[in-house]
This record gives C-alpha cells, sequence and structure tokens, in this order.
C-alpha cells in the first residue's frame, strides 16, 4: 500500500479501482495471529477528515471496495507519520480509524458495520461505547507494518 495513492484517493486524483490495486495483495499473513501489512510512505503530512472515511464507507457499500480493505487503510492511517487527525477535535474519526486497523476487536469489516462507521462519521447515528473485550483481553491479532521506504 502506498500512502501517496490514499493520499490522491482522498484528493480525487485517483480511483477507486486504482486504490483497490494498491491495497490488494499488500497484507500478508505470518502466522494464524499475525499479519504483515507492506506500506509505501510519504514525505509529507496530510491531514485526514470524517468526509474521506465517510467516501471510503460509500464505495465499500457500492461494491467497488471491500470491506476488508478497511483494515489495511485503517492500519495505514495509524502506523503512518505522514497521514493526521485531531483526536481531540474529532473523537469518532480517530475511533473509527482503530476500529479499521484492529476489526478483531471491536467492530468485523462487514457491510453491516460499513453502514454503522458511515453512519457515525456522518453524525447521523452516536458513536456507541466499545464492545466488552472477548477472551479476556488476550492478544487475539496482531498487524505489522513492513516498511517499503519511499
Amino acid at each position: 500500500m502506498r500512502e501517496r495513492l490514499l493520499r490522491d484517493f482522498f484528493e480525487d486524483k485517483v480511483t477507486t479501482a486504482e486504490l483497490a490495486e494498491d491495497v490488494a495483495g499488500s497484507i500478508s499473513q505470518k502466522t494464524d495471529r499475525v499479519s504483515v501489512v507492506s506500506i509505501e510512505d510519504m514525505g509529507e503530512s496530510f491531514a485526514v477528515n470524517a468526509a474521506m472515511l465517510v467516501r471510503l464507507c460509500d464505495v465499500v457499500l457500492q461494491g467497488d471496495l471491500e470491506p476488508d480493505a478497511l483494515h489495511v487503510i485503517g492500519f495505514a492511517l495509524m502506523s503512518s507519520d505522514a497521514f493526521c487527525w485531531d483526536a481531540d477535535e474529532d473523537e469518532v474519526l480517530a475511533n473509527i480509524i482503530g476500529d479499521w486497523s484492529c476489526p478483531e476487536v471491536n467492530y468485523p469489516l462487514t457491510l453491516e458495520n460499513v453502514k454503522r462507521f458511515r453512519g457515525w462519521l456522518t453524525r447521523s447515528e452516536p458513536y456507541p461505547p466499545k464492545p466488552p473485550l472477548k477472551n479476556g483481553g488476550n492478544i487475539v491479532a496482531v498487524t505489522e507494518k513492513r516498511w517499503l521506504g519511499r
């Protein structure tokens, strides 16, 4: 996954098909519980807002992007030094990025949950309290970043 291409998607400079192609194959399984996301960093900062994530929800709901792609995108956003957002100003945005980066813990990446994410991001529904931890808080899965440089 190239951060620059995700930024370009947010800026309407690349198509959903280009984003889907870039995301596809960027995640691999190391073990049953460990997956690795290959990410090519970009050098400059880029501010992410709720409308950008709403657009991602829309392309998933239209069938142009698989729901699982949000795992790679959420993890890329969380592990990036370039993407930024103000978690104090938009706690829902920050929570949803976290939800996408670790769907095993909070909300599986299903079409039904993508509809919920969209509702929370547009503020048409309140963001709910986090569900209780499964497995008593034990580690369920780990996602690692494989740095590809710039």
